[in-house]
């Protein structure tokens, strides 16, 4: 962003701040009946929390995107110091930080790093009619259970559902956001920090607004640079006291999954898809014992077609019988190379299906929960059955065990791990 951009950005905030302010204070008049002794809130206040994991993997020598080129690692620990601090002044004025310190341990290497998550400044109006935030922001504006379609700003490949504990997926843009409410109502503008691949600073633009209520909706309209617009929705619905419905929806104009090495181009300009969407629906259930179900299916046209599917497959068995005979060019390399990528990119194809279910929480604080995600166009699976534990105010574990069940060529048969054991430890100061 230029410095005029900059300095145009920083006189709007604080010309909008004071007029705000001033208007607030002369259209609310002071209450005579109200007590003169009023609660000061907290100036300070943080808390800490520990995770610590170790983490046994059995490694698939049996996909065919990696003939011996990438060694995955066997044994896996991580230890996460997760700090969080909120100052307050007065009774609109906040600022929230949150820095986490790591330390990973591998069969090969050991490397620690440190990273900024969120920082902010948080202004509301005295009604709470009016919100401006700037800094380093985590937004969440999907609800789904497995899947995150309308959280457009993703500095990560935002995959919860594959590990639940980095949190680096926890790390927020660089934003300046304004939100306005009236009555169920809210409408909310957001510039946001955008780096291409060049590793240039532009930015991008969200307009959100919503419903809260008796049905909560939201639409969003995303512009990024040199692009058109994007487009994500949300509606959910309460149906009963024990059951509810979400359903989410975006279009984009710029794929999950990168094509330019993995398909040919000359079918790829033909064919060229200007828009992607995902459609997502959900429900919720849980029985008045505590027994809770999720179901939720996802379509999503980011993913790879059958046709497309059956290219990738024909050109990286060739690339992989090219490598173990010893006849590989640097393209066979390549092509390999990208096609493992390509897990780490989102969905590698377009049906899936999500299944969840969890017991109610024990008197001795046990719960059990056990999921599944199918991939409904070549029918491999991701279970995933957790054991959880609360064993005090502060200390919290849960064992976790993972099993990714497919062909060699479907997309949990490619995962590196065959499965995998993880024993998870959160303690909170």
């Amino acid at each position: 962003m230029s410095k005029n951009n900059l300095y145009f950005c920083y006189s709007l905030f604080c010309l909008s701040f004071f007029s705000l302010q001033s208007w607030a204070k002369s259209t609310i008049p002071d209450d005579p009946f109200t007590e003169s002794k009023k609660v000061t809130p907290k100036q300070f206040e943080h808390n800490t929390q520990l995770l610590t994991f170790v983490q046994n993997n059995k490694i698939n020598e049996e996909q065919s995107f990696n003939p011996g080129l990438v060694n995955f690692e066997q044994n896996k620990q991580l230890t996460v110091i997760d700090w969080q601090v909120k100052t307050q002044w007065q009774s609109n004025f906040q600022a929230r930080a949150r820095t986490i310190a790591q330390y990973q341990h591998t069969d090969n290497q050991s490397e620690t790093d440190t990273t900024v998550l969120e920082a902010y400044i948080n202004w509301t109006s005295v009604d709470y009619a009016w919100q401006w935030q700037l800094g380093r922001i985590k937004t969440q504006w999907s609800t789904g259970f497995n899947w995150n379609l309308t959280n457009l700003l993703k500095p990560y490949r935002d995959r919860p559902y594959i590990d639940l504990d980095d949190l680096n997926q926890q790390k927020g843009w660089d934003m300046a956001t304004i939100k306005f409410n009236q009555n169920n109502w809210f409408y909310q503008l957001v510039i946001a920090d955008y780096i291409t691949r060049a590793k240039n600073h532009k930015q991008q633009y969200i307009a959100r607004f919503g419903f809260q209520g008796s049905h909560d909706f939201s639409l969003l309209l995303h512009k990024q640079p040199n692009q058109n617009l994007n487009y994500a929705a949300s509606y959910n619905k309460l149906i009963t006291d024990d059951m509810t419905m979400r359903f989410e929806w975006s279009l984009l104009h710029q794929r999950d999954q990168e094509t330019q090495i993995l398909l040919d181009e000359t079918n790829l300009v033909q064919n060229e898809v200007k828009r992607w969407q995902k459609l997502l629906i959900g429900a919720g259930y849980t029985l008045d014992s505590g027994h809770n179900f999720r179901l939720e299916y996802l379509n999503t046209k980011h993913g790879f077609t059958r046709d497309e599917w059956s290219e990738i497959s024909t050109k990286s068995t060739t690339a992989y019988q090219n490598v173990i005979n010893n006849q590989a060019s640097a393209q066979d390399y390549n092509y390999l190379s990208a096609s493992l990528n390509s897990l780490s990119q989102g969905q590698l194809r377009q049906n899936y299906l999500y299944l969840m279910y969890a017991t109610p929480l024990s008197n001795a604080l046990w719960q059990y929960r056990q999921s599944v995600q199918f991939n409904l166009n070549d029918n491999s699976q991701l279970h995933r059955l957790e054991l959880l534990k609360s064993w005090n105010n502060h200390l919290t574990s849960r064992l976790q065990f993972e099993l990714f069940n497919g062909c060699n060529n479907c997309e949990y048969g490619l995962n590196p791990n065959q499965h995998s054991m993880r024993l998870v430890f959160n303690w909170a100061f």
